[in-house]
């Protein structure tokens, strides 16, 4: 049985040690009892179990008593410093008990680090699957109730460039004393106005006060099969504003493999080690990568600043083999792809933060530069049956060069404590220029590819700009505490200009293509004013009407001839927003109606010939499409039981959406199929989405059930005849993890995903279901060696595959921690050691379905080294006058 030494120290209410204090600790194994020294500090030595009481009494102070639940594995805890309130009168002894689990504060939800057992050497993410609502996605996002956490904060200053992703992964759990998810503003950069406004959610690591600096350092290298290599060296050193990071990173591996998740301590404390995670629709191939980059935070005066810059070189080789259809009014094209793409890419930038906080406004923001330079080719041939049969085989090559940014700040100025002006300022620019130089051959026989039947080769000289800019302003009064007043202003303007100028070569002679060319410059302006009402009854409900207006002004030139469109429209939008807090739980109601206006591409009538067999026609006399949609929320965190629930459902409908005809020809003597888009105003498009969280923590068992359900009705035209596509999509998954034994620990779940289609243009639904049963086993032998072993089982049935497709997949590592520190790993990995992870990935659209094949060549081996020292301490910042509620020191 592990034994452990638990002390700590008890303080009065002005921070004095108090001596000759009564501890007792009581648990089930223990009831032991000590008295404090004059230095107020007690111990107790060879505690058997890590859940205790502990009750403390002292003469002239309250009494105190709370339980708490520690790290299993440890063998010293050091209880956080109690303070005793000073007893003025004799009272009835009062019992201190704080539940377990998440508390609500305003717009802030506050978990205690303390509340749930992690391992030693655990990282940020390990700490917050283990909290009510929390869950993390297998590419690292972060979710809290469903909804996406955007940004990362160190008490309270923005985490370099506040990546949620690298947060998680980075910092390690021992320093974390609280974890707070804020709803803020849109922005993510203030507090909201008012209650019923949309939010960001925002992620806030506390860290212990004598935690609250550090710098890290990672060195890791792995050398694999299939030509698997890397290499990564980062730095990063933190204290409030002052921070500075440093990295260097090269990769090579293989593309198309089917995500499994590489199991051991190394990829779970690595953002940058994923398995493929971002390449799920290719089918083979090889990637190469190299970035580097700098960060440096700068202050001036009340100006704070944190500047990266970054290089990337990317060479990426792969290919996409794919089956699928296409339903048209002559019938069904049925299509098998083979497409290889090389690449090579530089990519330079710059990321920005600043902020500035003065006595009565602030100034707050981030500004992006890119640079990209682009090399490519393309190799393809599709094989086409049904309808048509030939065989199209294409090349091309591309030199593109792209140059972008975008601004977004935030000023608030505080005229009095009722009246506040916030203004949002956002501007961006993307520049591309590219040369395409392609050939098309088309052959009728598809046996005999010797002669082609049409061949088409095309120079392209491509030229896009688009710079947008809007300005925001709104101006909230808080008549009193029950009731606001909100009305806004803004501008916002669109610029864009597409222009192709198109050569076709033949027999050596080339020549200027006026059809295959397009021009297109246009300008949109539009100017939005709302006016917000929020009164809060004093039951807790709180609602919300808004009414707006939105003046739009669209005007551009179209077409060789350059002929002008233009059109205004006066569009509104009312919404209604209701809010009831009480202790069964939270829940909001809203009902909104607005009205888009038609895009130039759809208005414009000039035809713009994307290739020469897929034509696009506007259509000028498009009507405003007009939205309505209703959405309902209820969350709540039942403390007693500790369970957690979340539920969200919305429904959308659309009256003179924007459809798209699809008007198709085949050419008999070339063998051809040409498709003519136009587009119409269209009914009847309908979206119900549901998605749910529940969480409930028992002692050793965190268990989760998540669920997504999405039903569209999707009307489209085929060549003038109304079609349809009825869409369901659902995911259900349960997750656990259970810790039966200190030396094991247990996580699995099971998942069910199913994507059906029932499209009215074909008689067969089309439809891809997958269940899979995950369970990942860890075994902790003594201190130094780990042994991770996942598995999964998959059953998946899918359109075009006869036979159901069960593959079973299980990766293993162990793994050594070595130096003094135990900082340091070895580890071996084994992935897909039963060579069977191989799926189809399915993917529909309005009048047909496409799947693609994963690699098949999933099954390599991995040597790792990794070394992680970190040295943590207390903040410069730190001047023993206290800290704010957000970690930063006072």
């Amino acid at each position: 049985m592990a034994l452990r030494n638990v002390t700590g120290i008890i303080r009065d209410s002005l921070n004095k040690p108090v001596a000759g204090a009564e501890v007792r600790l009581i648990s089930a194994k223990d009831t032991l009892k000590a008295i404090t020294n004059t230095y107020g500090f007690y111990g107790f030595p060879k505690v058997k179990s890590a859940d205790f009481l502990l009750s403390i009494k002292a003469l002239g102070h309250h009494s105190f008593n709370r339980k708490y639940f520690n790290n299993d594995t440890k063998t010293v805890i050091n209880i956080p410093s109690i303070r005793l309130g000073i007893q003025e009168e004799q009272l009835e002894t009062v019992t201190i008990k704080r539940l377990k689990g998440p508390t609500i504060k305003g717009d802030t939800t506050e978990f205690w680090a303390k509340d749930y057992i992690v391992r030693d050497y655990a990282r940020l993410e390990d700490l917050l699957k283990r909290m009510e609502g929390v869950r993390i996605d297998p590419d690292g996002s972060l979710f809290y109730n469903n909804q996406i956490v955007a940004k990362a904060l160190f008490n309270g200053t923005e985490y370099f460039s506040g990546s949620v992703k690298e947060a998680i992964k980075e910092l390690p759990a021992d320093i974390i004393e609280r974890i707070q998810i804020i709803d803020m503003d849109e922005s993510g950069f203030n507090a909201k106005k008012t209650k019923t406004e949309n939010s960001t959610k925002v992620l806030n690591i506390v860290t212990k006060p004598d935690k609250s600096a550090g710098k890290t350092y990672d060195f890791t290298t792995e050398q694999g099969s299939q030509s698997r290599s890397r290499f990564m060296g980062k730095l990063k050193s933190i204290d409030q504003t002052n921070q500075f990071s440093a990295k260097l990173n090269y990769q090579q591996e293989p593309l198309g493999i089917r995500y499994t998740p590489i199991p051991g301590s190394i990829s779970e404390q690595n953002f940058e080690i994923r398995n493929n995670y971002n390449s799920p629709d290719f089918s083979n191939g090889q990637l190469k990568k190299l970035n580097t980059g700098l960060g440096k935070s700068l202050k001036i005066k009340k100006l704070k600043l944190f500047t990266e810059l970054n290089y990337a070189q990317t060479l990426d080789k792969h290919s996409r083999q794919t089956i699928g259809e296409t339903y048209y009014e002559q019938g069904t094209l049925r299509k098998k792809t083979m497409q290889e793409s090389d690449s090579k890419n530089h990519n330079l930038n710059s990321f920005t933060t600043f902020n500035f906080l003065g006595e009565k406004q602030t100034l707050m923001g981030n500004l992006r530069i890119d640079a990209d330079k682009n090399e490519s080719t393309q190799l393809g041939q599709n094989l086409q049956s049904g309808i048509i049969n030939n065989l199209e085989d294409t090349n091309s090559k591309t030199n593109l060069k792209n140059l972008k940014y975008s601004l977004y700040s935030q000023y608030t100025r505080n005229f009095t404590k009722k009246l506040a002006l916030s203004s949002n300022l956002m501007s961006s620019y993307n520049n591309s220029n590219s040369n395409v130089n392609s050939r098309t051959a088309i052959y009728k026989d598809t046996l005999n590819t010797v002669t082609a039947d049409s061949i088409l080769h095309q120079l392209q000289n491509l030229k896009t700009t688009n710079f947008s800019s809007a300005l925001n302003n709104s101006l909230n009064w808080n008549y009193n505490k029950q009731l606001k007043f909100i009305t806004r202003l803004g501008f916002t303007s669109n610029l864009n200009l597409n222009e192709n100028k198109s050569f076709v070569k033949e027999n050596e002679t080339v020549n200027f293509n006026s059809t295959l060319s397009f021009f297109q410059n246009d300008a949109a302006y539009s100017v939005p004013v709302s006016f917000q009402t929020e009164y809060s009854l004093k039951n807790g409900i709180t609602f919300s009407p808004i009414f707006g207006l939105t003046s739009k002004w669209l005007d551009g030139e179209v077409g060789l001839s350059k002929t002008s469109i233009s059109r205004y429209d006066l569009l509104p939008e009312t919404s209604f927003k209701i809010k009831y807090t009480s202790k069964i739980g939270n829940i909001e109601a809203t009902i909104r109606q607005f009205f888009t206006q038609p895009t130039l591409i759809s208005l414009n009538p000039i035809p713009n010939y994307r290739t020469p067999y897929n034509i696009n026609i506007g259509n000028p006399d498009l009507k405003n499409s007009e939205n309505l949609s209703y959405s309902f929320i209820f969350s709540n965190f039942f403390k007693k039981i500790q369970f957690n629930a979340y539920i969200n459902y919305s429904y959308l409908t659309t009256k003179n959406g924007i459809g798209v005809i699809t008007d198709s020809e085949i050419d008999p003597e070339k063998n051809t199929f040409t498709t003519t888009n136009t587009y119409s105003n269209i009914d009847g498009k309908k979206l119900n989405l549901l998605n749910f969280n529940f969480t409930k923590i028992f002692s050793k068992l965190n268990l989760q059930f998540n669920g997504t359900f999405k039903q569209s009705d999707n009307p489209y035209f085929l060549n003038s005849e109304l079609a349809l596509r009825k869409s369901l999509s659902q995911l259900w998954e349960t997750n656990f993890i259970f810790n039966p034994k200190e030396w094991m620990e247990i996580n699995g779940g099971l998942s069910y995903s199913s994507d059906t289609d029932h499209n009215t243009a074909s008689t067969a639904k089309t439809y891809n279901q997958l269940f899979n049963a995950t369970t990942t086993l860890k075994l902790f032998l003594g201190e130094t060696w780990n042994i991770n072993l996942y598995f999964q089982q998959n059953l998946n049935k899918t359109s075009n595959v006869a036979n159901k497709m069960s593959p079973t997949i299980l990766n293993m590592n162990i793994e050594k921690r070595i130096f003094k520190q135990k900082n340091g790993i070895i580890s071996l990995v084994v992935m897909d050691l039963a060579r069977q992870n191989y799926l189809l990935n399915y993917n529909s659209f309005d009048n047909g379905y496409q799947q693609t094949f994963t690699n098949k060549n999933s099954n390599y081996f991995i040597l790792q080294f990794s070394w992680r020292p970190e040295f943590w301490g207390k903040s410069k910042f730190d001047k023993g006058n206290g800290r704010n509620g957000n970690g930063s020191f006072k």
